[in-house]
């Protein structure tokens, strides 16, 4: 079964703190080479260990905690943040996945305000510590890598400093812990009353005393710890009715992961690595190469053989048209100009390299080193095949031995990535139910976005990408429509103050695919940190309407938009309006359009919303109560612009807030959005 009371596993801690001992991974110290035993730290747990308080443990500090943890400093909370890794940042920066994935429309919408806050100071690191060349120096949107899989790829040490100078104005309110995991949860009555943690570096165990906590962890660790229901691996067609479910359920069939490295070219220099054990087995069985075959069956293009090197005009979708080096190049010579000039650099992160033969969830800690341990050898295998056996572009031998690993981009002794980029975690079975396929991929819907959620508190858009695991299961690649994160994903069974945070929400093995990108991990991290926050103050879980409210004004996206950035003065008004139906969508396109008139019949329509009268003729409502008037000939004049003095607001079943404007009309959309939402 892909379903899990967690019970079972939970009970393994109480146990193992009775004997006063518990073992845990560090995945810091993992190696490809030597005993996995000793990348096990047995944890010895004091009587009474140190105690930190905060008002909200956030358990990590990837994309999901990131967003979490400033938004809860910025509404006066004291937060304590825990991070297993030495770096915040989880897949942007110790994932080494700075290769943003994100979606098309990025640029101008589709991310919350704080998210497009770090991706404008990343650009401005590039612009303040380099000379750029003039070609870049003129682009708005500056790409150091000029790579072909996002608008933003940089290094991931730069990630990490611009995370960091976000935290830096809200430490009085922010408690970091780096190397640091949580490992036991006291839960009574349903409320998780207090945390232990580990310190990796320092070999210490602390208590942490809270009152509301968030699991933005890469894995959803603490779900086994606080004993709610949940899911892993994939589920069967008959549990979640997805027509591409697998025939049966599966707990071993957990998205690939990788580790992430970087390279650069130095012609005419050998820096090839020491050939790796096992390496004809994970040349063989993956199988190494820069062919992919794009599946006909699915209506794709077949196999395509990438080159190594080149520059080819991009492609829609983020796809290399060929060059592979470029694909995720994170710094790019051509971009710069001067004495400290940096020289191509790119991330390999490529499903070549996956590592797909076993998952670490619910594994016992020394089947996870071991894991760990195989999926380092994979991606080291890989970067030998590329330096030795990779039939070159120029037809003259194999492998490129110019190529040098960058051990200092990951920070690391190895050169891989400090954690591995996670795709997939567990997963809570919300009492709302799951996201599944049906809910966001394009061939469900009729309109323009996927399906609506009266709950939503945020937005994404991408492709369910599906890095099969090694239980048979295919690549897959659904598109969908620009879909809404609904509220009631996020909560848990059985325990009241705990709020999945990251890619732990409510979802299937195959929505996940289109759930876990960086901006969609972020927005569910503020949306978290947002219901936390108005439970603490108002000590009952929030009204979805509260929520909304608070997450509008601070840069949050409701409805998909394709022209309305997080800068536009009515950005909250808007997407609350929208939200509650005071605003007018269209079934053909994603456009807000602010400043275009609202039509007397769209008026009609969203007065009949405002004034909750359900209509299948709101024209004929609005008339018949007297809030708007025909003319003398009996026409409504519907498709005419709007103005202030069509509403007989005395005739209002309740009063419209003050109207504070010096002209009549026409009304846009974004001022009547303004006034509704007041």
């Amino acid at each position: 079964m892909a379903r899990y009371s967690a019970i079972g596993y939970s009970l393994l801690v109480p146990a193992l703190l009775a004997a006063q001992t518990v073992d845990l991974v560090d995945v810091d110290a993992v190696r490809a080479e030597g005993d996995p035993a000793g990348f096990i730290h047995q944890v010895t747990v004091p009587a009474n260990p140190p105690v930190v308080r905060c008002d909200v443990l956030v358990a990590g500090a990837g994309a999901g905690g990131m967003g979490a943890a400033l938004r809860l400093a910025d509404r006066g909370h004291s937060v304590c943040l825990l991070e297993e890794s030495d770096w915040i940042g989880g897949q942007i920066t110790a994932g080494g996945v700075s290769a943003l994935d994100e979606n098309k429309f990025i640029e101008i919408s589709g991310a919350t305000r704080s998210y497009y806050e770090m991706r404008n100071r990343i650009r401005d690191v590039y612009r303040k510590r380099y000379t750029l060349s003039p070609a870049a120096a003129a682009w708005q949107n500056l790409n150091p890598g000029s790579c072909y899989v996002s608008s933003l790829c940089f290094e991931p040490k730069v990630g990490v400093e611009v995370l960091e100078a976000m935290l830096a104005p809200r430490k009085a309110r922010v408690q970091t812990f780096l190397r640091s995991r949580v490992f036991s949860l006291d839960v009574a009555n349903g409320v998780i009353r207090s945390a232990l943690a580990y310190r990796f570096d320092k070999r210490s165990v602390f208590k942490i005393e809270t009152r509301y906590v968030l699991d933005a962890t890469e894995l959803g660790d603490l779900l086994p710890l606080a004993g709610v229901p949940y899911a892993v691996g994939s589920e069967a067609r008959n549990e979640t009715n997805e027509p591409h479910a697998a025939a049966e359920p599966n707990p071993a069939c957990v998205q690939s992961f990788t580790y992430t490295f970087a390279l650069d070219v130095k012609p005419g220099e050998n820096h090839r690595i020491a050939k790796p054990a096992q390496y004809e087995r994970f040349r063989d069985g993956q199988p190494f190469s820069l062919k992919i075959t794009y599946p006909t069956d699915f209506g794709w293009r077949g196999s395509f053989q990438y080159s190594m090197f080149g520059e080819d005009p991009p492609i829609p979708n983020n796809m290399s048209p060929k060059p592979f080096f470029n694909w995720r190049r994170l710094l790019a010579k051509k971009n710069f100009a001067g004495p400290n000039a940096p020289e191509d650099l790119a991330l390999m992160n490529w499903p070549r390299q996956d590592y797909h033969d076993e998952s670490i969830l619910d594994r016992t800690p020394l089947d996870q080193a071991r894991i760990l341990q195989q999926a380092k050898r994979v991606a080291l295998a890989f970067l030998y095949w590329l330096q030795t056996d990779l039939p070159r572009d120029d037809g003259k031998g194999n492998g490129y031995p110019e190529l040098r690993l960058r051990k200092e981009i990951m920070g690391t002794e190895d050169g891989l990535s400090k954690y591995p980029y996670i795709r997939e975690s567990r997963r809570i079975l919300a009492p709302a139910g799951r996201v599944v396929e049906q809910d966001i991929v394009a061939e469900y819907q009729q309109g323009s976005r996927a399906r609506w959620r009266d709950d939503s508190v945020g937005t994404g858009f991408y492709m369910v990408d599906i890095h099969p695991c090694g239980a048979n299961e295919r690549g897959r690649m659904m598109m969908p429509k620009p879909f809404q994160i609904p509220m009631g994903s996020l909560f848990p069974q059985k325990v009241t103050n705990l709020l999945a945070a990251g890619k732990n929400i409510g979802v299937t093995h195959l929505t996940n695919g289109a759930f876990r990108l960086h901006p969609v991990e972020w927005n569910v991290g503020e949306a978290a940190a947002v219901i936390a926050s108005l439970t603490l103050q108002t000590g009952a879980r929030p009204a979805t309407e509260a929520v909304q409210k608070e997450l509008s004004k601070a840069g949050v996206p409701l409805v998909w938009f394709d022209d309305l950035p997080v800068t536009h003065p009515h950005f909250a008004a808007i997407h609350y309006a929208a939200q509650r139906g005071w605003y007018p969508l269209n079934h053909y396109d994603l456009h807000a359009s602010p400043d275009a008139p609202v039509s007397r019949n769209e008026a009609a329509l969203i007065l009949s919303r405002y004034f909750e009268l359900a209509t299948t003729d709101p024209v004929h409502l609005a008339v018949s109560r007297g809030w708007m008037a025909r003319d003398h000939r009996n026409w409504f004049h519907g498709d005419l612009p709007l103005y202030w003095t069509d509403f007989r607001e005395d005739q209002f079943p309740k009063p419209m807030p003050a109207l504070k404007t010096n002209k009549s009309g026409p009304v846009t959309r974004a001022e009547l959005a303004a006034r509704l939402a007041q």
